[in-house]
């Protein structure tokens, strides 16, 4: 029993992780995970990194001074015509050594001493940093701003790569699948919603029209049949009572007779056959008619189907019209593929808003914000252009998250335009094929 139990919890545990909650779920855990993984394995390897490069950095500087004294001295210390371009020339030289040497090393005059103090250097590697690198290398964006640097991190970076890449993707199938067909369900109910009604309410009316016709027709011709196999006036307006209007007429012996079914009607002949000799006595004979009188065969399923309980006109009601037309609706529903046009509205609209934010919270004008958000939904990535990156700012740990956040929900939406892209290109070709004659109406 507990192994049986235990299967089932273990079951329903892996139907949750992979729907579609549980996949995002899944996304969202992994990259702050990495988050801390990466935080702890490079924060501490950034301080290392600020002494070695000081380290480095203060010899060539003292080397750079000295040798910038050496030439003032060599000439005396004064600067005069006969010298200024030799000290030009040997100053440029020292100071373009210096150059090329500071940017090899790559310190930037950091004081490494107060690290993670008030007024000291901020880490690159805080958790809203690393939470984002995290989320570029799932995404496949990777900016490289920040790279590891250690031997440990750039390990599970691999490992990371390649067990969050194909997680993301598969979330992002999923997520997209999902968030296309609610895009299409609004599109529907919205945008086309009032065409199919009116569409469909004209094809009710048709359709009832066209079964008003059939029918008039149909009891047109029975009755012209009627009166040509007939031969009394009075007899032809008895048939073409019964047979339009489907009610007995009322001023002949039969109509005093209690209708019955086919199946009533032979039982009750079953049970009178004992006693016919005296059921004969006691019925009034009826006269028959002067003229000869051909009956007319008429369709008992179709009148006893159709016999109204009063003696009025039928009247039509199509009982499953309206459930066809509902069901005919929801088809037409799930069909629609939605235009180009709006999913490129869609796509733009979310790169407008991005740079638009953007610009608000980093300064850059509209095009520097638009050509990040483009860049970075694409999942190009150049790094050149990053959000939070400068670290003396007070929110750049917050621009870190929106960034983290922002890029996330635009591949999601970004996966859902192009799943309808897709379905309306389809569609498209579809069409045209059909037009050519390559495919038929039921090939896909």
């Amino acid at each position: 029993m507990g192994s049986r139990g235990s299967g089932a919890c273990c079951k329903q545990f892996a139907k949750f992780l992979f729907s579609h909650v549980g996949l995002c779920g899944m996304v969202v855990l992994y990259c702050v995970v990495g988050g801390f993984i990466f935080e702890h394995l490079e924060k501490k390897n950034e301080e290392e990194i600020c002494y070695e490069s000081r380290s480095e950095y203060q010899p060539m500087e003292t080397k750079t001074v000295n040798s910038t004294l050496k030439i003032f001295f060599e000439n005396g210390g004064i600067v005069s015509d006969a010298n200024r371009e030799t000290m030009e020339v040997q100053l440029r030289s020292v100071l373009e050594t210096f150059r090329n040497n500071t940017l090899a090393i790559g310190y930037d005059g950091r004081d490494c001493d107060r690290y993670g103090l008030e007024g000291g250097p901020k880490y690159e590697w805080t958790w809203a940093g690393a939470l984002m690198f995290s989320v570029t290398v799932v995404t496949t964006i990777g900016y490289g701003h920040i790279a590891p640097k250690t031997i440990w991190g750039r390990l599970v970076c691999i490992a990371y790569a390649v067990l969050g890449i194909p997680l993301m993707l598969l979330c992002l199938a999923n997520i997209g699948d999902v968030l296309a067909d609610i895009f299409r369900f609004i599109y529907a109910k919205i945008c086309c919603c009032a065409c199919c009604r009116k569409r469909k309410s004209r094809e009710r009316r048709l359709q009832a029209l066209k079964q008003q016709q059939d029918q008039n027709q149909q009891g047109q011709i029975i009755t012209k049949n009627s009166d040509n196999l007939g031969d009394g006036e009075g007899i032809k307006a008895d048939k073409s009572t019964i047979i339009t209007n489907n009610v007995p007429p009322t001023n002949t012996e039969f109509s005093r007779l209690q209708s019955k079914s086919p199946s009533e009607s032979l039982e009750s002949d079953k049970q009178s056959r004992p006693s016919s000799a005296s059921s004969t006595t006691k019925l009034r004979p009826v006269t028959p008619p002067t003229r000869s009188i051909k009956i007319v065969p008429l369709d008992v399923k179709t009148l006893s189907h159709n016999r109204p309980t009063k003696a009025e006109p039928p009247v039509i009601v199509d009982d499953d019209s309206s459930d066809e037309d509902d069901d005919d609706y929801e088809l037409d529903e799930k069909k629609i593929t939605v235009p180009l046009t709006i999913t490129m509205i869609v796509i733009g609209s979310y790169i407008f808003a991005g740079a638009v934010l953007f610009g608000l919270w980093e300064g850059w004008d509209w095009l520097q914000s638009a050509y990040f958000c483009f860049i970075t939904l694409a999942t190009i990535g150049f790094g050149d252009v990053v959000p939070g990156t400068d670290f003396e700012n007070p929110t750049a740990q917050a621009q870190l998250l929106l960034g983290s956040v922002y890029v996330l929900f635009g591949m999601a939406i970004l996966s859902m335009c192009f799943s309808l892209m897709q379905e309306e290109i389809v569609s498209k070709c579809r069409w045209i094929g059909q037009k050519l004659g390559i495919l038929d109406r039921t090939d896909d």
